[in-house]
């Protein structure tokens, strides 16, 4: 839930938000990760036997990874179609190689803008089209934090196979109640 925390802290952020009001996602996002990281690998490598451990470890860090990849490619989606939407339209004034660049990306938006000096306006639109779509990103990544694990928790198919006593302190009960003659 702190993870959640951190990223819809992060979106409430604005062109004028300082630095404290940035460090204070991550900062929640990080003791989230740090808190739930170590103890569901305990209790993943702990449910099982000595000789299966070494598989729940491995099977727990390529699921995390997997699970990033997959979180990281959604976040950087929704934030680039935000970007793209939010871009100013005088955009549209530029030579063909400068638009490109700046709806490839928020840096190349940059680039161009600082050469243009009197243009501040066009700098100070990229700037909000950056910010628009980092905090439309957001959200989408606290959801899906929290929709998640619940649904994980909810499955009834979490057990089959695992001795009663391991599954009983996963907590799985659906499962154990399920697996009853």
């Amino acid at each position: 839930m702190l993870l959640a925390a951190g990223m819809l802290r992060l979106s409430q952020l604005h062109t004028d938000s300082g630095y404290l009001a940035f460090v204070s996602g991550p900062f929640l996002a990080g003791i989230g990760m740090g808190l739930s990281s170590s103890t569901r690998t305990t209790a993943i490598v702990d449910s099982l036997g000595p000789d299966s451990q070494g598989a729940a470890s491995t099977m727990n860090d390529t699921t995390r990874e997997v699970g990033s990849a997959i979180g990281t490619a959604i976040r950087g989606t929704v934030f680039a179609g935000q970007y793209r939407s939010a871009l100013p339209h005088s955009r549209a004034r530029l030579p063909t190689e400068a638009a490109e660049s700046v709806r490839h990306s928020s840096a190349g938006g940059l680039e161009v803008a600082t050469p243009m000096g009197a243009e501040v306006a066009f700098a100070d639109d990229v700037g909000r089209a950056f910010t628009t779509a980092f905090t439309d990103a957001m959200p989408v990544v606290g959801v899906a934090l929290v929709v998640t694990p619940q649904r994980a928790r909810r499955s009834p198919a979490m057990c089959p196979g695992l001795a009663t006593d391991h599954c009983r302190r996963l907590g799985h009960r659906a499962a154990l109640h399920s697996s009853r003659p």
